[in-house]
């Protein structure tokens, strides 16, 4: 059992083949991270010639001098193997973690599982390997993940009556919807977002952050951009994701002042076609949250209109490289 260099392709196989394929352990995002200046590590653990485990594992500042190491959506466990059968392999990882984290005098090591809230497998192993749990957290805590394998016909019966007035409202005024890589349709996908973001109350990522993303995993084919114009003229743009078995809608943003054209439900539902046209099996719809009274509870409104199943994950596992420091640490983001 061993610790091996991989490639594009060994890495991003083997989260695909075992289920694990989230966007945010690809190849491509790693490449992504280091385009943002940011230190990555890419972990693998073989044995006789059989990947056991694997993470991508990026160093984030937490400010003052201080960082951690994360592994945003990573999975130690393998669930298409035993986990009695991988421990060792798991042990191996972890153990290689922590002496990264040792010599880059990081806090500590986070991770937030795509598990369920409710899967106590996953909570007991790595409560067991020293993690704790952090209510704070950078990924979503809870998504809506839409089932693509019913007919477009059947998916909208599924939708709520207004989605599906909504779609055909933008239909009747001309909407349209498709994808595009030109330079000035994501221009205009920067400028709806800055004016989303400041009328929706929230912080948007900066512009360097949204085109290296689009330049890096877009020339990987896992991100597109789409756009729904009105007489031409670009009022509505989506990023959306692709790797595995899942399409996820990650970034959106729309011109407020054409709100009556509902051009954003016509676009979700076009790149919802699109992706299960490809073969897609779900559509992430990303982060919603449950409380009515949480900023996001507009988008999240929207985002139910069209159906799927809601799942909670198990949030955010730390495990404290520095005991000292990460108390300290969890004091300050508690006053935050």
């Amino acid at each position: 059992m061993r610790l091996i260099t991989p490639t594009p392709e060994t890495w991003d196989n083997y989260l695909i083949k075992n289920e694990l394929g989230h966007f945010l352990q690809s190849w491509a995002w790693g490449e992504f991270q280091e385009k943002l200046g940011n230190k990555i590590w890419r972990l693998v653990v073989e044995d006789n010639g059989q990947i056991i485990t694997q993470l991508l594992v990026i160093k984030l500042s937490l400010g003052f001098g201080q960082s951690i190491l994360y592994s945003p959506r990573g999975q130690l466990i393998n669930k298409n193997r035993s986990l009695t059968a991988t421990q060792a392999g798991i042990a191996l990882l972890l153990q290689e973690i922590k002496k990264i984290a040792t010599q880059e005098k990081v806090v500590c090591f986070r991770i937030d599982p795509p598990a369920p809230a409710d899967d106590l497998t996953t909570e007991r192993f790595y409560a067991s390997s020293g993690f704790v749990k952090n209510p704070k957290s950078i990924q979503p805590l809870h998504s809506l993940i839409l089932d693509l394998h019913p007919t477009p016909e059947q998916l909208l019966a599924t939708m709520k009556t207004k989605t599906r007035y909504n779609i055909h409202i933008a239909e009747k005024h001309g909407i349209t919807a498709t994808k595009s890589d030109h330079p000035y349709d994501f221009d205009k996908f920067l400028e709806l977002t800055r004016a989303t973001s400041g009328r929706q109350g929230f912080a948007s990522h900066s512009e360097n952050y949204y085109r290296t993303q689009f330049n890096v995993l877009h020339t990987a084919n896992l991100q597109d951009l789409w756009v729904a114009r009105h007489q031409d003229k670009a009022i509505a743009a989506i990023l959306v994701n692709y790797f595995g078995d899942t399409a996820t809608y990650v970034h959106g943003a729309s011109d407020h002042s054409q709100h009556e054209l509902m051009a954003p439900h016509l676009l979700q539902f076009a790149a919802i076609q699109d992706a299960r046209r490809r073969g897609f099996a779900r559509y992430d719809f990303w982060g919603i949250n449950p409380d009515p009274n949480h900023p996001w509870a507009g988008f999240t409104r929207f985002k139910r209109g069209f159906g799927g199943t809601e799942i909670k994950y198990i949030g955010t596992l730390e495990l404290p490289i520095n005991p000292l420091l990460y108390k300290l640490y969890r004091l300050v983001s508690r006053l935050h």
